[in-house]
């Protein structure tokens, strides 16, 4: 009888009201924990998808570059036939630029992500890549002036075959093992390497 005495002493709404209490700081403490996690899993997928975005960008870089250095010219009869040969070259090669621009622009833009989330270290990945640019713009103004594009009417350019030579090593394309597709390889490599060590 003293067991039924007792049970009838609780006071069962204080009872209710405390459980109910810690179920609720439970409910929290377990929400609170698997939001962090979800956040943190976030931010790693986050970092994961730059990474392979900067990987891929460099890679349509090379494909940019490449096609700007595509030895084959579709020149329009009619600018050849009215004597503007090289003007219409140097249409082409404006139009090919201007890809590789816009290409340029859509990964400096992941190169500045890259580099709030790790540094000058990841920015310092893309400095090869970016001087391949300016070497290609160059290169291809030297291209035109070797051809007497800029030259002044009675003036003598230094088109010798050597210059010309080494200058088509650059603006030609010949195939993946030449002299300049290996230095653009060389350029993405340690893009590959530092961003898949980020995407494990």
């Amino acid at each position: 009888m003293s067991v039924c005495v007792a049970l009838t002493d609780i006071d069962w709404t204080l009872t209710r009201d405390v459980v109910a209490i810690i179920g609720t700081i439970g409910a929290l403490a377990i929400g609170l924990a698997g939001l962090g996690t979800w956040r943190r899993q976030l931010h790693g997928t986050s970092k994961y998808e730059v990474a392979r975005r900067a990987i891929l960008l460099a890679y349509e870089m090379r494909d940019a570059i490449q096609a700007v250095r595509s030895p084959i010219l579709q020149l329009r009869r009619e600018e050849i036939d009215a004597g503007r040969r090289i003007e219409e070259e140097q249409r082409i090669y404006d139009e090919r630029m201007q890809r590789l621009y816009e290409k340029w622009s859509q990964l400096r833009t992941i190169i500045l992500e890259t580099k709030a989330i790790w540094g000058e270290k990841a920015e310092a990945q893309f400095r090869a890549l970016q001087g391949l640019v300016g070497t290609m713009r160059a290169e291809i103004w030297l291209h035109f002036w070797l051809k007497g594009a800029y030259a002044a009417p009675g003036a003598t350019v230094d088109n010798t075959p050597e210059r010309v030579a080494k200058n088509r090593k650059v603006i030609y394309w010949t195939s993946d093992d030449d002299e300049f597709s290996q230095k653009i390889d060389a350029a993405i490599h340690p893009v590959e390497i530092f961003f898949q060590r980020k995407m494990r």
